[in-house]
Formats: structure tokens, sequence, C-alpha cells
């Protein structure tokens, strides 16, 4: 019999299909490489990996910024020129990676907790892409337009995101759920790069979250804030997710779209890493916490496919799959 029980396993299964998961050896981790930016070992393979089919990368934005800090929780993000998609097809079959999620020509990856993504692009496509980093109108933070080329070790800033010393927002979105995942990203990005969000980013922010939502308003600010969760826990922590979820806009949201208290989400929180220590990524847990229940009843508006091609939404939603599967254990099952 085919049960048709709502769940985070099944609605994944629904929704990655057409994904493509490489069981491969992994490559080990290691010592940070000293230089203008600073890379572990994990991203040196990658580098290695791209540079065996293509011989014009750049590197973009946040994953520009993070890597000045040898520490950085950020992940590599590659704009990759391909002349040669049979090479591409022929170096993704012994790809290093122990699993990876493949969209059309993109791949990513999570290793050790950092999201890595490498986007192929056609020589036309990949000149298209690097010319809008220099466009501010498309751009919502300085860092966005940061690139690195790994070969030439050349690096350009046009808007000068290096020389503020701090957290450079250029373009604040009118509607409050667009600046709600803005305001996320901001001090997730700044965080894994321990860079000061500034004075001016932390006014706004702190204006942002300042009112409660109305009925009305609550269901889009809850699903922005949900959309954003994964990567905001991955780069900023679980302290920086629970004092987001104390503030009025977030906590009055999350209440009417959610049924769920800021105190009884931090504290279900406490309660599952208890559990399973550090079996799972504090993002799974959270995302668990949040839409354990949500997903069991209706998962339109919370979950489709294009979150589930985000590097940390796709990671941690099979963290929080494994968790629900964990608690119905028959040890497990009487604290679910």
């Amino acid at each position: 019999m085919i049960s048709d029980r709502r769940s985070f396993l099944r609605v994944g299964s629904l929704l990655l299909c057409g994904g493509i998961l490489r069981p491969q050896s992994i490559f080990a981790l290691g010592e940070k490489t000293p230089g203008v930016l600073s890379f572990d070992a994990t991203e040196l393979h990658l580098l290695d990996f791209v540079s065996s089919y293509s011989s014009v990368v750049r590197l973009t934005g946040a994953s520009v910024l993070g890597h000045f800090q040898p520490e950085s929780g950020c992940g590599l993000h590659a704009l990759v020129q391909v002349t040669d998609f049979t090479k591409l097809s022929e170096a993704l079959l012994r790809a290093p990676f122990k699993k990876f999620y493949a969209k059309e020509n993109s791949v990513s990856f999570v290793a050790e907790g950092s999201g890595h993504v490498i986007e192929n692009l056609s020589a036309a496509d990949f000149a298209r892409r690097v010319a809008q980093l220099s466009g501010k109108d498309h751009l919502v933070f300085a860092h966005d337009a940061l690139s690195y080329d790994p070969i030439a070790k050349q690096l350009d800033d046009p808007l000068g995101a290096l020389s503020a010393g701090e957290l450079k927002l250029v373009n604040r979105p009118a509607k409050t759920p667009e600046a709600l995942e803005v305001a996320m990203r901001g001090t997730g990005d700044a965080r894994a790069a321990a860079l000061p969000e500034g004075e001016n980013f932390a006014k706004w922010k702190a204006q942002l979250v300042k009112p409660t939502a109305t009925a009305k308003a609550a269901y889009p600010i809850a699903a922005a804030f949900v959309r954003q969760l994964p990567a905001f826990a991955a780069l900023a922590g679980s302290d920086e997710v629970k004092s987001a979820l104390a503030t009025p806009l977030i906590s009055s949201a999350i209440k009417a779209a959610l049924g769920m208290t800021a105190k009884q989400a931090s504290g279900e929180f406490d309660r599952v890493r208890e559990i399973f220590g550090q079996s799972y990524s504090d993002a799974g847990v959270w995302l668990y916490v949040v839409l354990g229940k949500q997903v069991k009843k209706d998962t339109r508006g919370w979950i489709d496919a294009a979150q589930l091609e985000d590097v940390h939404w796709r990671e941690a939603f099979d963290n929080a799959s494994k968790i629900e599967t964990a608690f119905e254990s028959p040890e497990l099952k009487s604290q679910a």
C-alpha cells in the first residue's frame, strides 16, 4: 500500500525529481592557504575541478567577501565559462564530491557546512553575468558586485565593498517581505565574513523588524523568513535566529501564520538539539521545528522546487527529513 501521508521526505521526493545525486569519494579538508583570498582544501579541489574543463572562472559576491577571513563558513560561488560541454559532461562523471545536485548546467553541494555553487555558462551567458556584476541597479549589497579571477588573481570591486569596512547596502526593497529577506541575507553574509554590519544597516534593520505584522501581512512575512532561514542559520548562527524570532515583526508573523510563538520555536530547537546532539545541522533543526507541523498539512507557499535548488535550503531540508524519520523510530516516537 502506498501511503499518502505528507512528510518532509515525501515532499522532497516530489520536488527534487530530476536532480542528480552522485556518490563519489569525498576530498578531505585541509589547512587554509595563504594569499589574497584564503581557501581550504575542499575549495582548492573545487577550483582544480573546474580548471579541468575551463580556463575562465570568476568567484562572485559573498563568496569573495567571506574568503578574506580564514575561518569563514562561506562557500564558493563560481561562474565558469564553458566552450566544450562534452568535456564538462565528462568532468562531471569524475567530480570529486560526495554528492551533488545538478540542475541544467549548474552544480551545488555542501561540505563541512559550507554551500558551494558552480554555474557552468556559455561564453555569451558568462559575459552577460559578469557585466551584470557592475550594474548597481541589479544588486542589493555592494559585495554582490565583487568578483575574483583565481587564475589571474585579479579582484574587481566596482562598488567599494571592501573599502567600506562594513556591510554596504545599495538598494533597499520597498516591501516588507523582500526587505526582511535582504536584512537576513545581509546579517548572514556579514557574520560569515566577520564584517561589521555598520550603523546605517543596523538602524534600517531595527526599524524594519520593530512593527507587529498585521493579520493580512503575516503570511508573506513568515514565508519570507522561512525562505531565508536555512542560509541565515548556517551563516549567522542559531543565536541570531533566536534574536530574529524575538523581534515583533517576525514573532507576530510566525504566530499568525504557523501558530507558533517565538518562545515555543526556540524551546523546541533546544529540545531537539539536546536529543540529537550535533547529528544534524542547525539549519535542518530549525526547518524541522518551524515547518514540521505545517508540512503535514499544506506545503503550498512554504516549500517549492525553486527553494530546493538553493544549496542551503536543500541541505536543511535533507536534515529535517532525517530528523522526522528518526522521530518515527520506536525509541524516539514518544518524544516527537
